[in-house]
């Protein structure tokens, strides 16, 4: 019994291995399609790529603004209770 669980430990290693080596091939081929912009080494391409990426990051975080929604959750539970209220 204790041979057997030694056994099926070492070959969920070897899969856990064999699966974590292959990670960064697909890592590198998704990045290589997201092709924002030609990657030509120039400093004018970093700089467009840097500034791409942080209106993306800008806008995911604007998305994020919990305040908001819970604001206005709570102006529409009013205007399910009190519907004068609302106009």
């Amino acid at each position: 019994m204790m041979s057997r669980i030694t056994f099926l430990a070492a070959i969920a290693v070897l899969i856990l291995v064999g699966w974590s080596a292959a990670l960064p091939a697909n890592k590198e081929r998704y990045l290589n399609e997201l092709d924002l912009v030609d990657d030509d080494g120039t400093m004018d391409t970093a700089l467009i790529n840097y500034l791409f990426t942080k209106q993306i990051v800008k806008r995911l975080r604007n998305q994020m603004d919990i305040g908001d929604l819970q604001r206005k959750r709570t102006y529409w539970k009013q205007c399910a209770f009190n519907a004068v209220s609302c106009f």
